[in-house]
């Protein structure tokens, strides 16, 4: 099979629910064939018009940690023009998540300032966030895990302000986490 398009890099990725972008967080663990040390999180314009074989970037800022897992999701609550891409979600290998705005990492001219796009920096996890993922009913419903064994809900209705739910304690250490489709709601663990 083909490869239509690429993009060099050692990274978790995730497509924008809504719109013609990908994101990509520097993998943790990972060395690329700089050997640089350095954590990014870029997004990438899925441009199927253009001849060219690499996806061209279309924002990108720095990261504090590198990724371990990226979700993409939809608008939170009314869907306002500042949130129009919707958010994007980083489990980082420090225990916490990082929370960006898309559309300003897109729009910034300074790619060296994170502070313009980074909304939240949630810290509730000891260890490597291992699972992510947006809710597909409630796009504000953030749920995460990591290898300590507790699994955290996240409402992002206002980015900038996250509120958390009580954690979930689970019997097992490693686990990966996954929001079912909507006709079997509830959070599913699997081993």
């Amino acid at each position: 099979m083909a490869c239509i398009k690429s993009a060099p890099r050692s990274a978790l990725v995730a497509f924008a629910p809504d719109a013609p972008y990908l994101a990509a967080g520097t993998m943790a663990g990972a060395v690329d064939l700089s050997f640089s040390s350095t954590a990014n999180l870029e997004i990438f314009k899925l441009d199927f018009q253009s001849d060219a074989h690499d996806l061209p970037v279309a924002g990108a800022c720095p990261s504090d940690e590198r990724f371990n897992r990226l979700s993409w999701g939809k608008p939170p609550g009314s869907s306002s023009e500042e949130f129009s891409l919707g958010l994007v979600a980083g489990g980082l290998s420090d225990g916490s998540i990082g929370i960006w705005n898309p559309l300003k990492i897109i729009s910034s001219e300074d790619l060296n300032d994170s502070s313009v796009a980074k909304l939240a920096k949630l810290a509730k996890h000891v260890g490597p966030v291992r699972g992510l993922e947006f809710s597909t009913l409630s796009p504000n419903l953030l749920a995460s895990g990591a290898d300590e064994g507790a699994v955290c809900i996240w409402d992002l209705a206002k980015p900038s302000e996250p509120n958390f739910f009580p954690s979930l304690r689970v019997s097992f250490p490693a686990f990966e986490l996954s929001l079912k489709s909507p006709s079997s709601y509830p959070v599913s663990l699997q081993k």
